[in-house]
């Protein structure tokens, strides 16, 4: 049934108008999902630190879960359980690994129905939000790369992991020893979830001599979440415990000033550091690695130097206002 739904959107798809194809492109590419995570790197940064720590927070817990849950089920995609399915010629370049949950589904639900939540008292922020979340996620259908419970349980995963990292963060906030308990026992559960999802077997199907999905691709992908949630973990424990940056009373050009520095920062890690961990450790724990000082970067390097260019470069504009 679920695969049938897919050919009635496959007809569709072929048949729909040229924008529309490239809208629900955009929405199912790694450039919404970039989007999707700029965004909390902005608020983090700039605008209301909070907001921003709650969604990254969100977003590392639920995509090492996703990755849990993918490579214990190990289900294949749509088009290798039937042919008839043709998936999009660009969408399918990214959609590779196991298809049950959707992790485009699981990253937007948790960041975007997040964000949406932590706003909740505002009218737009919610809308715009759910918009978001269910174009992407049925975006995932239309183009052929994930069936509908895929994209379901996607959803609810990134929602459940929301409501719980808010509930997490309310009660690490009240001390600093609490916000230690989280980090110690965040990277104490990736560890083992490592340890399961390395050792644990996983099916090798051949067809024209080709593996259908090869269980050291989906390693890497379980050790770049696992960097990335222990970055995350790391970093806002270091920010929070001796960093201290401010978002309040941020002006336009501190707010450029910081997301330029941010990100050239992150990019410079993420590709020199990423290349060199790589040709240290491999592929697998190189990933690792790479993701984790990457997410350290954002929630705790960039900010390291927030206070400081605030301080020699805007205190007269501060002070006038």
């Amino acid at each position: 049934m679920d695969l049938e739904f897919l050919l009635r959107l496959q007809e569709l798809r072929n048949s729909s108008p040229a924008f529309v194809q490239t809208l629900f492109s955009f929405l199912g590419s790694e450039a919404a999902m970039a989007v999707a995570m700029v965004i909390p790197c902005l608020l983090y940064w700039c605008y209301d630190k909070r907001a921003g720590r709650y969604a990254l927070l969100s977003f590392g817990f639920s995509s090492m879960f996703n990755q849990i849950v993918k490579n214990t089920f190990c289900v294949y995609r749509p088009w290798i359980r039937d042919t008839r399915i043709v998936p999009d010629s660009v969408a399918i370049k990214g959609a590779n690994g196991y298809s049950f949950p959707s992790g485009h589904a699981q990253s937007t639900a948790s960041v975007m129905a997040g964000l949406g939540w932590y706003y909740r008292k505002l009218v737009w922020p919610p809308v715009v939000a759910i918009l978001f979340t269910l174009l992407v996620a049925f975006s995932r259908n239309f183009l052929g790369v994930h069936a509908p419970q895929d994209v379901l349980v996607g959803v609810v995963e990134g929602c459940v992991f929301a409501y719980v990292c808010w509930k997490l963060m309310e009660w690490a906030e009240q001390s600093e020893e609490r916000a230690f308990v989280v980090l110690l026992v965040g990277t104490v559960l990736t560890v083992v979830s490592l340890v399961y999802l390395t050792i644990k077997p996983y099916p090798v199907e051949y067809v024209n001599g080709e593996v259908l999905v090869d269980p050291k691709e989906m390693l890497v992908s379980c050790y770049k979440s696992a960097g990335a949630l222990t970055g995350i973990l790391a970093g806002l424990f270091v920010e929070g415990a001796y960093i201290r940056f401010e978002t309040g009373n941020v002006g336009v050009a501190e707010s450029a000033a910081r997301l330029l520095m941010g990100a050239l920062m992150a990019l410079v890690v993420h590709k020199l550091a990423g290349a060199l961990f790589m040709e240290l450790f491999g592929d697998t724990v190189g990933e690792l690695f790479k993701y984790a000082l990457t997410f350290f970067v954002v929630s705790a390097g960039a900010p390291f130097f927030f206070r400081p260019l605030g301080n020699r470069f805007f205190a007269g504009s501060h002070a006038k206002s």
